[in-house]
């Protein structure tokens, strides 16, 4: 094959911190009834991308969003048109047939309830409550969303920071009546009435297999190299068709699925590293009791949180959603995809501030991706929400909290201090904090954007989320075809006779006469003199040149027919490259620590000019 070759100067752009200043008045006033309107599609989507946050009620969000974007600031999930609240409560165990409500439950009934559209008790995944945990209650009637889609000949996917076998992403891929049983070792401990050799299911991991999902990417490589008994269970994944993959370059090697093949992306033996090094939330008596605490406990109103934690051989979260919606969106019939931001919730029960602000913008960046997806594939819907809500409390920067709460202080984007609070497990004397903070049963929030997406709207039940996923029975906008005609009415009663007749009108007056001969025409004037053109305007002064940015290089090489690999020289890490026609977005992707990006394409390049935007930020002509 011929190869082609693109080279461009990139001009760079730096971020800058600064201390921002709030503005005074009110934010956007305009009358958005007509714009939130047009939003509204009852079409069933094609595709579905469902983007979890762990643990990620409002005071998480807004945490997140003051941090990293600052009081006047917006995340990308804000970009969604409808949002609504979420009640998350799950059931207690009991004889059936109705159960009282657990209000504040743990992410595992939580996850089941949107992937079945049933609730559950806690610890038990897609399956049906009972008398106690360890007796294992019934799988008929929860049937997921992801298994629904595979049904129909759909893509299908899962995606997570936790281990993949971990409550949230095991929900939608199997059936267990406990979520510890992760692996046939810890099943036949915990589990041992469900493991395949006792006629069962198997262990979470097991079935996972067994679901052949096209692409599982997450942490929990231990879970899936437990014995099966002839084997592990990559081993067992690797006779099923799925490519097994360890790290990030070997993600980003795979450039599309073949027929029968599956991926298997495990990058870290348990859960996968967090992008923010830790901050503890401390207690007075800790603080008084080491007046020079480490740095990463209690914080300061000039903290700044420490990036760069996850190691390289890891990828993001993004860059695992970018690679998810790449392989499946070869399919035809469409993909519905699950995306979860795993450590919002685990670095809150750790009361890390940093951990969990780093989290929630590395979870916001994943959902820049679903949306940068959306925007050229209007028939995909993407929803995003959270299991539960937790402990965090934003409170006044110069304020305590009651005794025995932590709490931690760092400085926002804005240069002002916030303060965050933690009081429902004692976090200890240790130089990690001890304990785990609760999860919280307040409502929590679902945006939503693209075809039906408008379900999503007001204070909705958690299992409501699963209709909207497998797609409702389309309705009819206002306004929009008309109905079939009616039957023809009956004939009406004879009318009465009509009375005499009046005196007829006036006869019209008789025709005119014809008109006279016209005169002879006048002889035409004389055209008047031209007038003299106006002097012409001084030139305007040319304004200064604007400052060059640091040169850089991309360079672009065709390969098959529809991908192209792009190389970045000077930086642009974790940033995002579009190659243009014509300013329409032909193929994006996100460059990894090495330069590297893979585009994938919908159709093969044709002849012309096209253009490269990072960020879109930057914009190279390319001939």
């Amino acid at each position: 094959m011929k190869f082609r070759m693109l080279t461009a100067g990139l001009a760079a752009c730096l971020a800058v911190f600064a201390v921002a200043a709030v503005a005074i008045g009110a934010g956007n006033s305009d009358e958005k009834s007509a714009t939130l309107a047009g939003k509204i599609d009852p079409s069933k989507p094609k595709n579905v991308i469902l983007m979890i946050g762990d643990g990620m009620g409002d005071a998480e969000v807004t945490l997140g969003r003051y941090y990293g974007k600052g009081a006047a600031g917006r995340l990308n999930m804000d970009d969604l048109p409808f949002r609504g609240s979420s009640l998350h409560y799950v059931l207690k165990p009991g004889p059936g047939p109705s159960y009282l409500p657990n209000y504040a439950g743990d992410s595992a009934p939580t996850a089941t309830a949107w992937s079945t559209g049933k609730r559950t008790q806690d610890e038990r995944l897609s399956q049906g409550p009972s008398s106690a945990s360890n007796v294992p209650g019934s799988n008929a009637g929860y049937r997921t969303y992801l298994e629904i889609a595979h049904e129909k000949g759909k893509a299908t996917g899962d995606v997570s920071t936790a281990e993949i076998t971990d409550a949230t992403p095991a929900a939608p891929s199997s059936h267990i009546s406990l979520r510890g049983c992760h692996g046939p070792v810890d099943a036949a401990t915990l589990c041992p009435t469900e493991t395949k050799s006792a006629g069962g299911l198997g262990s979470i991991a097991e079935q996972q297999v067994d679901q052949q999902f096209d692409l599982y990417l997450g942490g929990g490589r231990s879970r899936y190299l437990q014995s099966t008994g002839s084997g592990t269970v990559v081993d067992y994944a690797q006779s099923k068709g799925y490519s097994y993959v360890q790290n990030a370059s070997e993600l980003a090697a795979i450039d599309e699925l073949t027929p029968g093949q599956k991926v298997l992306g495990l990058f870290s033996t348990g859960t996968m590293t967090q992008e923010f090094a830790p901050l503890y939330a401390r207690t007075d008596s800790y603080l008084t009791a080491n007046p020079d605490p480490a740095d990463n406990n209690g914080g300061s109103a000039s903290y700044r949180c420490k990036e760069g934690n996850r190691p390289a051989g890891e990828p993001s979260l993004a860059a695992m959603t970018q690679k998810a919606v790449d392989l499946l969106e070869e399919d035809e019939d469409g993909f519905a995809l699950q995306v979860e931001g795993a450590s919002i919730d685990k670095r809150d029960h750790a009361a890390d501030i940093c951990g969990q602000i780093g989290e929630t913008l590395a979870f916001d960046e994943a959902i820049g991706v679903a949306l940068d997806y959306q925007r050229d594939h209007p028939d995909t819907l993407v929803i995003v929400t959270a299991d539960h809500s937790h402990s965090s409390q934003i409170i006044n920067a110069e304020s305590k909290p009651a005794t025995g709460a932590s709490y931690g202080t760092v400085q926002t984007i804005d240069g002002a201090p916030i303060r965050v609070s933690y009081g429902t497990a004692d976090t200890g004397t240790g130089a990690a904090t001890g304990g785990s903070q609760a999860h919280t049963g307040a409502e929590v929030p679902v945006w939503a954007s693209g075809p039906q997406a408008a379900n999503i709207q007001g204070t909705i039940d958690q299992t409501d989320i699963f209709g909207v996923l497998i797609g409702k029975t389309p309705s009819t906008l206002p306004g929009g075809a008309p109905g079939a005609p009616g039957p023809a009415g009956t004939p009406g009663a004879p009318g009465t006779p009509g009375a005499p007749g009046g005196q007829g009108p006036a006869g019209t007056p008789g025709a005119q006469g014809p008109a006279g001969a016209s005169g002879p025409q006048g002889t035409p004037g004389s055209n008047g003199s031209n007038g003299a053109n106006g002097a012409a305007g001084a030139q305007g002064a040319a304004g200064p040149a604007g400052p060059r940015g640091p040169a850089g290089t991309v360079t672009c090489v065709v390969k098959k027919a529809k991908s192209v690999v792009c190389t970045v020289q000077g930086g642009a890490a974790g940033s995002r490259l579009r190659l243009l026609q014509k300013g329409h977005t032909v193929a994006q992707g996100l460059i990894d620590k090495k330069g590297h990006v893979t585009l994938r394409l919908e159709q093969p390049l044709a002849g012309g000019s096209y253009s490269v935007v990072i960020d879109r930020r930057s914009q190279i002509k390319l001939g």
